[in-house]
């Protein structure tokens, strides 16, 4: 029969005198036992026993409040564990496993919830997923929502191990997820498990290190479920880290080759970044070249601004950004890290402006290279390291150069001085930083249109003194001859001795050749009875009803498309064309060259253009003809584009592809007149020709 009984254990003591003398005197108590009377109100199955203990002093109040504290975060997880346990009732508290409707299956992932009611019966559900292999057991708290489910961390204070119970002591333990199994070996201190290895048997560890590699294997099954259901938060189960020095129960080396290492390696193959792009996305490709780009700094600001720049340009790499600083702390050798040398390596490898900006996905090429050189400049190390040894600073060709290998430009610069000088051999524009850049560069020096004038004037010195030299820079002579006719005062002033000798530009055969024309032209002005050119021109139109003759030049060229001289004589074959230019009218081979330059300009100007509406999408681009440009969506509707220099203000349609396009009913036609991008429309040519007629 039962009988009730009081034991009183006295733990005070701190010597081993009055240690002994307690447990004594305890014994002594349970003597009389039996001579005590049946305790009628023994309920078998009940709770019939209870533990009390007494807290003398203020120590013993916080070990108790730290338990209470180790209760509400291990609680879950033993309920979890052990199924024979229902509910745990304590001040404040009723924790209550609610046992899911279909058995528990041996390698079936399960979610178990555990519901947590206050003294004023509010009640908190936490789920855990838990997943079983025999007696052993791996649990991850979760959170099931309509999106699905999501990995929640796990507690820093929450042990990794369980014998049944926590074994507080092994929160630092480095397994992705909490392992149970109530045949573990705990240490003396059931702080740690026997996970050492030696060269004789050693039982208690040997299972241990057994039980560790089947929960390995579990893990490994959860890993599969939940990148393959999507999990969220899946960047939680690649928190795998070597054994920190501390654990000294634990032998590293086995750890790290035979736990570690699996983990690890299946984690570089399975998908678990979620993306900027809201996919998902491996660590690393089949082939071990490394994919997701995790943004690594010195500081959270610069790696979200790594972040930033990245997500204008491959997005589906990177992680999303709530995920940046989670994963930064995650990293191990083999993930691929985006710091700023790297972007800044990416940025070198295309080279050019162009080819960058068909990269960036809705961003400007020049705003996001001033907002990388900001991010760059928040680490001034990085800043001073990057900047002397890549190319990432676009010169005004729109190339990429180092820093050492460009000036500033002073702003006052002819343009046309600048083209004079190419045409001379010497293309300042390679050496020019383009003023759209903003970064704070120090020590670059400055070039102004002095310098220009310098080399200039020390070029044509050289040329001019062999005749056989000079025939290779008559088109840039007659560009500078030309230009002083346009700027004669501007001439004089920085030109004045070269502008006072310009019959140096003129060779011989010219000279002759505008003696004759200008004997010519005094016959015509005196045929016509005028005394100007205008006058002429005026009577020449009303001889002739109206037409006039053009000139070749290089922008007559660029705004008819024709880039090569066998494209030209092809073209003059149509007598209708033909009779727009004069018959002495003949193009040079260098100005078909820079006639080329003009229409990429020309078509670089217009796509850059065009990348800034909205409404177009130039994803699937192709270049159809020199100047024709298909694959374009203009409000989602296909649209073929043609685009033409009109730096001379006109524009001349003659290929039949351009003809054939504008014919389409889905068609545009786009011009850069130098000051502006602009589209032609209909209406625009009627209003500029004046047409009010024309045949159907």
């Amino acid at each position: 029969m039962p009988r009730k009984f009081e034991l009183y254990l006295d733990r005070s003591g701190t010597e081993l005198e009055e240690i002994i003398a307690a447990v004594e005197a305890a014994k002594k108590s349970t003597q009389s036992v039996d001579n005590q009377p049946h305790y009628k109100g023994y309920v078998a199955g009940d709770f019939n026993t209870a533990f009390r203990y007494e807290l003398a002093d203020d120590t013993g109040k916080n070990v108790a409040r730290a338990g209470l504290a180790d209760l509400d975060i291990c609680l879950p997880y033993t309920l979890a564990f052990v199924p024979e346990l229902e509910s745990v009732e304590y001040p404040g508290h009723l924790v209550r496993l609610k046992e899911p409707d279909e058995e528990r299956v041996d390698g079936d992932v399960q979610f178990l919830s555990v519901t947590t009611a206050d003294s004023e019966g509010d009640t908190v559900t936490s789920t855990i997923a838990i997943l079983s292999k025999g007696l052993t057991t791996i649990a991850m708290p979760v959170e099931q929502t309509d999106e699905g489910v999501r990995l929640l961390p796990l507690a820093g204070a929450l042990p990794r191990l369980f014998c049944d119970f926590p074994l507080l002591g092994t929160e630092l333990f480095p397994f992705p997820v909490v392992i149970n199994n109530p045949t573990f070996n705990p240490t003396d201190a059931r702080d740690g498990l026997f996970l050492t290895q030696t060269q004789r048997a050693d039982p208690p560890s040997d299972h241990n290190r057994a039980v560790i590699k089947e929960a390995l294997d579990l893990y490994l099954a959860l890993l599969k479920c939940a990148s393959k259901n999507s999990w969220r938060n899946l960047h939680l189960l690649a928190v795998a880290r070597p054994i920190p020095i501390s654990l000294t129960w634990v032998n590293q080396n086995w750890y790290r080759d035979e736990i570690l290492k699996p983990i690890r390696d299946t984690l570089l193959r399975t998908k678990v970044v979620r993306t900027a792009a809201n996919t998902m996305a491996p660590i690393q490709v089949a082939d071990g070249k490394k994919y997701a780009l995790f943004p690594s700094g010195s500081t959270k600001e610069v790696r979200r601004g790594i972040w930033r720049c990245g997500r204008s340009w491959f997005p589906e790499r990177l992680p999303a950004l709530s995920d940046v600083e989670l994963w930064e702390d995650i990293l191990w050798p083999e993930c691929g890290k985006l710091t700023l040398d790297q972007l800044a390596a990416f940025i070198e490898n295309e080279g050019a402006i162009a080819t960058l900006t068909a990269k960036l996905k809705g961003k400007e090429a020049h705003a996001w290279l001033n907002e990388f050189y900001a991010t760059l400049k928040l680490s001034e190390p990085e800043f001073l390291s990057v900047v002397a040894k890549r190319a990432i600073f676009p010169n005004q060709n729109g190339t990429f150069a180092k820093k050492a290998e460009l000036s500033l430009d002073s702003g006052n610069i002819d343009p046309i001085l600048l083209d004079i000088l190419k045409l001379l051999g010497t293309d300042l524009r390679e050496e020019l930083l383009s003023t759209d850049v903003v970064a704070d560069l120090d020590g670059l020096a400055e070039k102004d249109e002095a310098y220009v004038v310098k080399e200039i004037s020390a070029a044509i010195d050289e040329y001019t003194n062999d005749k056989s030299v000079a025939r290779h820079y008559r088109l840039a002579f007659d560009r500078l001859l030309r230009w002083f006719r346009e700027n004669p005062a501007r001439a004089k002033a920085l030109f004045p001795s070269l502008y006072r000798n310009k019959h140096h530009l003129y060779d011989e055969d010219e000279i002759v050749e505008n003696i004759e024309r200008a004997e010519q032209l005094n016959e015509l002005l005196k045929h016509y009875n005028v005394k100007t050119v205008a006058e002429l021109h005026t009577a020449i139109e009303k001889q002739t009803g109206g037409s006039k003759l053009l000139p070749v030049t290089e922008e007559i060229i660029a705004s008819l498309g024709i880039t090569s001289v066998e494209e030209w004589k092809m073209a003059l074959e149509d007598k209708n064309l033909k009779a727009l230019f004069a018959h002495e009218s003949t193009p040079t081979a260098d100005m078909f060259v820079y006639a080329q330059t003009l229409i990429q300009h020309a078509k670089d100007n217009v796509v850059a253009h065009l990348r800034t509406l909205d409404e177009y999408d130039l994803s699937d681009m192709d270049e159809t003809a020199v100047t024709v440009l298909a694959g374009v969506k203009h409000n989602g509707r296909d649209v073929q584009i043609v685009v033409r220099p009109a730096y001379d203000g006109t524009v001349i349609i003659y290929y039949q592809s351009e003809q054939d396009v504008l014919d389409y009913e889905d068609h545009e036609l786009w011009v850069d007149t130098g000051a502006d991008v602009r589209r032609i429309t209909f209406g625009h040519i009627l209003k500029t020709t004046e047409i009010r007629r024309f045949p159907i």
